[in-house]
């Protein structure tokens, strides 16, 4: 795959200077920038799924140093489109289905105590935030924009593991799922047959629950969107081989 240098990285201003009636606007940090690059060259297949990412090749190609690429790196792994294994090496995420089974069934346990302490706990400005998060997430699925879709997605559901008041749940929680969001994104960038607005308004009656500090409304929603986002999943992600396992067991995670 042919990677730009660093002179012809994309900025967001130009270099011209700006007019004194305006402040300037710093131009998005070169991790940002790689990090950007990268994830689309991962969700348009020029970075296979399972393939080895090379860093000394990658700084050489960018003309930029070790330390930038490593910094993007990191933040890839963060969001689950890159893994790194024991031996140091990076590579874009492959998912099996067998380990996204086990990942649904952590969220089950996890994920369902997470709604129904932020139904309990939310404050209105993280519900407002929440909301924001589901407003963009719709946004991105009628503009058909997997990339931006799965991010306003993840940040839903990061948002309500914050409300919970307990820091090891986003810390579990953040530590397990980006692979489910970043995998099924590259799925959906390769033209699968995703429902992104039907997706997206599934989250509606789980939000809905929040707003109104209904646990048990809170715990019932989410199962059921969970049941649904597993069977897409199965259908969508893992194709024939998933459709196998929908058959033999219910579509729970």
């Amino acid at each position: 795959m042919k990677l730009p240098s660093a002179k012809q990285l994309p900025k967001s201003v130009p270099n011209e200077p700006a007019p004194r009636s305006f402040a300037r606007i710093a131009a998005p940090p070169l991790r940002d920038r790689i990090a950007e690059i990268l994830r689309k060259a991962i969700l348009n297949g020029s970075l296979p799924e399972g393939s080895r990412i090379v860093e000394r090749q990658l700084a050489s190609q960018f003309e930029i140093s070790l330390t930038a690429v490593r910094e993007a790196l990191i933040r890839l792994e963060a969001e689950g489109f890159v893994v790194k294994k024991p031996n140091a090496s990076t590579y874009v995420t492959k998912l099996s289905l067998e380990l996204s089974e086990k990942i649904f069934k952590i969220r089950r346990v996890l994920e369902t105590y997470a709604v129904e302490e932020a139904a309990r706990n939310a404050t209105t400005e993280q519900i407002q935030q929440l909301e924001k998060a589901y407003w963009e997430m719709v946004d991105a699925a009628r503009n058909n924009n997997p990339e931006s879709f799965i991010l306003h997605d993840y940040a839903f559901h990061e948002l309500i593991w914050s409300m919970t008041g307990n820091e090891y749940i986003p810390a579990a929680l953040q530590r397990i799922t980006p692979p489910v969001f970043a995998f099924a994104a590259m799925r959906m960038a390769k033209g699968n047959a995703f429902d992104l607005l039907q997706d997206a308004q599934s989250h509606m009656p789980l939000l809905d629950a929040i707003k109104s500090k209904h646990a048990e409304k809170a715990r019932s929603a989410f199962l059921t969107a969970l049941d649904g986002w597993l069977a897409s999943t199965r259908a969508h992600v893992f194709g024939s081989q998933g459709a196998k396992v929908s058959k033999s067991s219910p579509s729970r995670g």
